[in-house]
This record gives C-alpha cells, structure tokens and sequence, in this order.
C-alpha cells in the first residue's frame, strides 16, 4: 500500500514541510490492489463561522503559537506538532477528516482530505514574494482569497496588510481546528471577545468543500482582486476545477498566484505540466515570476484573463 509519508513537523524543524508527494494516495492505492475504481463524492460547499467556543481556548493556542516574521509583517500561529496531538487527544466529529489523515499516515486521501494541517515548502515562497513585491499601500480595499488555504498563512499576511480575506479549505474541521484558530491569533489582542468576532464578520469569511461548490456557492458574491493557492495542483484531475474557480471568482483585471513545485511524484501534477494545460486554454494567460532550482524545483505563477 503506497502513502505520503511525511513527519511532522515541530519546534526543532523548519515550519515547513519540504518534502513533495512522492507516492499515490492510501485511498487510490486500495482502489487499485482490489481492482474497483470508486466513484469519488466531493464533499459540498459550506460557509464556516467563528464562534467563542474556538476564542475560548485562545489562551491555550498563544501557548502553543509560534511567530513567523515575513517582511515587516508578524504572523502567529499554531505549531503544527502540538496542534496535531491536540486534536488526536481531543477531536471527536469536527475532527474526523484529520484524524483519518493521521491514523492513516497519508497526507491525501482522495475526496477526504487534502494535507490542509501542515504548512508545505511553497507557501513560504510565496509569502516571500507578497512581500517583496506587493507595497503595503497595494491591499487597502482589495479583495484577497486564500484557496486551499490549510493553515491560512497566506490569507493571514493580506488581512495584516490590510485587505479583507476569504480562506476557503476542502476539510470543515481544518478551518474549524486549524485557519480560524490562527487567524484569531492574529486578531487584535486588546479586543473583546465581541469585537474579535465583530472584525472577522467584517473582514473575513470561511468556506469548505470542493473548489466547483465553493464557486457555485459564492456566485453572486463580490469577485477578487487576487487569488492565492500554494502546493494545490498535485491532482491532474482537478486542475481544470482550479481553473474553473479562478475563472468564476476574479475580476476582469484580477490576478491568481500559484506556488508550486515543478513534479509531484507519484501524482502527475506540476508547475510545467500546469502551464500546459493553461495553455490549451483561451481564458487565462501565465508568467514564471519566480522559481529556485535547488532540491527540489520550485515556482510562482502569475496568472490573468486574456
């Protein structure tokens, strides 16, 4: 039986995990030793709100949080070891997906989840890039989604500069156990409990499921100004619903950036396979804006309508 197999991470090791995909899913792989192909059913769309059961253990998380300087902006955030830990100890229902993950050693089981409780190599790239290339001045009034947001790294350096965010996620209880936990981290600290919350009202908003619900539930929502994913194209098979998002969420003259790594192993996906299928496309057009050859190979995307 193949899996990803990857550590996680803790205090002693770079928050993020290095490693690519290196082999098919447990769950693909079953499908494959049995000879019965699954039809997989993609989990639906829904809107998640924060509430003051996950406030309420706010003193708890600035325990466990660690801060991440990118630029002249602080992030925190939960450490990845303890919150794992804390959710196979503690987690019931909202954490069915994780600890499947977990019990499972695999870091994508198709159609359940999609490796959202770790911070994967690219995202530091791209927060990288924001900085060095995006003034402070450019996100006052943007719109900014965070897709396959995971840890929700991204969409919490655009709200710190100021922009209003929406992370959206495949799994409920990552945004539930993971994102909201730390965005609230980066919330004001001398606000009321009512006042947090009354912020993210206005300046967030959380959403799971499948990327073609998500832009069907979201349809007659405001577009974005700029999309940001990272390490979201392993799966060939659902690139063309990744296209089809950016496709129905941005502004005519909006902008998707796409972190990546040139090869996943085992999965088919990448950054030179992805431009290929951007290219026998006719609605978008990409640029390489960055990449680093060592290790493994890396890139950033900057993607717009024709």
């Amino acid at each position: 039986m193949f899996k990803f197999n990857f550590d996680v991470e803790n205090e002693e090791e770079p928050e993020a995990t290095k490693g690519p995909f290196t082999e098919t899913s447990v769950q693909k792989a079953e499908q494959e030793d049995s000879g019965i192909v699954k039809e997989i059913v993609w989990y639906e769309a829904e809107q998640i709100k924060p509430n003051k059961t996950a406030l309420s253990r706010l003193d708890l998380y600035e325990l466990n949080a660690k801060d991440l300087k990118v630029g002249s902006t602080d992030i925190r955030h939960l450490i990845a070891g303890f919150l794992l830990e804390d959710i196979k100890i503690h987690g019931e229902l909202e954490s069915r997906d994780i600890k499947k993950s977990e019990e499972s050693h695999s870091d994508l089981i198709i159609g359940v989840y999609e490796g959202g409780a770790k911070i994967w190599e690219c995202t530091d790239d791209l927060l990288m890039y924001l900085s060095e290339n995006y003034e402070n001045s450019y996100w006052n009034d943007k719109r900014v989604l965070d897709l396959g947001c995971g840890s929700g790294l991204l969409g919490i350096y655009a709200l710190q500069c100021g922009a209003k965010v929406d992370f959206q996620d495949y799994n409920k209880d990552v945004l539930e156990q993971i994102t909201i936990p730390n965005v609230m981290l980066n919330v004001q600290a001398d606000l009321s409990d009512d006042e947090k919350l009354a912020f993210l009202e206005d300046n967030t908003s959380f959403y799971s499921g499948d990327w073609s619900h998500f832009a069907q539930l979201t349809l007659d929502t405001e577009k974005y100004d700029l999309i940001l994913t990272s390490e979201t194209i392993y799966n060939i098979e659902n690139q063309q619903k990744l296209l089809d998002t950016f496709s129905s969420r941005l502004k005519a003259d909006g902008t998707v950036l796409v972190a990546g790594k040139s090869h996943y192993f085992g999965v088919g996906g990448g950054l030179e396979q992805f431009v290929d299928v951007i290219k026998q496309e006719t609605t978008f057009v990409s640029k390489n804006v960055w990449q680093a050859d060592e290790n493994v190979k890396r890139g950033i995307l900057k993607i717009k309508f024709k």
